[in-house]
């Protein structure tokens, strides 16, 4: 295929941009990625087909206020107790023992903290299933980007390398906490310079269920 100015692309690469578009409408949308591809192919609108899991709209809290400072010391925090003892499992649903790093960020915030995370209102989220991926937490309202260079990242902010790489929660500047892979875990790593593709550095704006009140739990 050719562009208006003669340039040519390769099916590959005209492939991976059509999925990493219907990846995001799956994130953004809350329809089933399976059955959005299946429709594309099928030349029929996947907007006919009911949500599988629909984003739920967020209350959005005061920038400032006690319930967005205080989840944000509580998501650091919390993610921490887990380094060196969480095991990578991928796709994993964390509470079977093992999940992956868009599986562990799902836990702490949505398990642990008792907040709204994609696709789940405060509270409602268990860990029985593994949760939202990358894609839609970049997607997602209850959270706004605030910078693309890990430097600007606070404790508490949710760092996503996109479209769907990899995904872990800041400590601070430059510094995040992710379920990286089967040998390490949970453990800390610099954001910047990872070679995981773009980055978004994301502020919670949802109020949670109750703000820095963090459930015992283990992974």
């Amino acid at each position: 295929m050719a562009g208006d100015d003669g340039t040519r692309f390769s099916g590959p690469a005209i492939g991976s941009v059509a999925m990493g578009a219907l990846l995001v409408f799956a994130g953004v949308k809350g329809y089933s990625l399976a059955t959005a591809v299946q429709d594309v192919v099928q030349g029929k609108n996947p907007l006919s087909e009911p949500q599988s899991n629909p984003i739920v709209a967020s209350t959005a809290a005061a920038a400032g206020s006690a319930a967005a400072l205080g989840s944000a010391s509580s998501i650091a925090a919390d993610a921490a107790k887990y380094v060196g003892k969480e095991r990578y499992v991928w796709g994993g649903d964390p509470d079977t023992g093992g999940t992956d790093c868009s599986g562990f960020v799902n836990w702490v915030c949505g398990n642990d903290l008792g907040l709204a995370i994609p696709g789940y209102a405060p509270g409602a989220y268990h860990g029985a299933s593994h949760g939202p991926i990358v894609a839609q937490w970049i997607a997602w309202s209850g959270c706004t980007t605030v910078s693309h260079n890990g430097s600007d990242a606070e404790a508490g902010d949710i760092v996503c390398f996109g479209p769907d790489t990899h995904m872990g929660i800041a400590t601070g500047p430059n510094a995040m906490l992710s379920d990286q892979d089967p040998a390490l875990g949970v453990g800390p790593s610099a954001i910047n310079g990872l070679g995981l593709g773009f980055v978004w550095v994301r502020r919670y704006t949802a109020a949670p269920l109750q703000a820095g009140a963090a459930k015992e739990a283990t992974l």
